[in-house]
């Protein structure tokens, strides 16, 4: 005997209206739309996970080849002139952009004449450069040593972290910047660890 659509539809309901009652009914819809929202909810991280900036790390010979550092990113270099105390330096530098995120290395060969008085106080003008936008540097960042700086760029909580020493009669100036939701720690001293001078 064949059986019809409507008929299969109406016996499958009475078997299931027997079997689990009108409260099982509701109970199992329950469920179904419970597992339905973990699994949206599910979707929708892993379509945020896919716009999330990913971070490619590359090793770049930088500063002439006198360092060397890994970017996350494709980098691009730019070269201006900068003059301080009256000498005139050829400022250089390579910066990769991950989101609102930058990493950079920013260089300048000191001239065959210079002190170590005037090593220093290009040191000392660069940190306090960095520093303009806000927070206190430490002793340390006038050491040469890593230092981060919390500030406030165009109304945005921010965080810089940076590097600033001579090596080879050359500047080094080594910094990850942006705000803090687009540069997490772990990221910014991956960054600051990968430096190698050479």
């Amino acid at each position: 005997m064949k059986i019809d659509d409507y008929q299969f539809k109406t016996t499958a309901r009475m078997v299931i209206t027997i079997k689990f009652g009108r409260q099982g009914i509701q109970a199992m819809a329950s469920r179904l739309c419970r597992s339905l929202t973990i699994l949206c909810a599910g979707l929708a991280a892993l379509l945020l996970g896919a716009c999330t900036p990913e971070y490619n790390w590359r090793e770049t010979i930088v500063a002439d080849g006198n360092a060397q550092v890994a970017f996350p990113a494709r980098i691009r270099t730019e070269e201006r002139p900068m003059s301080f105390d009256g000498v005139q330096l050829t400022f250089s530098l390579t910066s990769a952009s991950v989101g609102d995120a930058v990493f950079a290395v920013g260089y300048a060969k000191l001239p065959p004449d210079a002190n170590e008085e005037f090593s220093r106080s290009l040191v000392r003008r660069t940190v306090m450069s960095l520093a303009a936008s806000g927070g206190e540097p430490s002793d340390a960042a006038f050491a040469g040593e890593v230092f981060q700086l919390d500030t406030q760029v165009a109304g945005q909580a921010s965080r810089l972290v940076a590097r600033v020493l001579v090596h080879r009669d050359t500047l080094i100036e080594v910094v990850a910047s942006g705000p803090k939701a687009a540069l997490a720690p772990e990221q910014a001293g991956d960054f600051m660890r990968s430096l190698v001078l050479r």
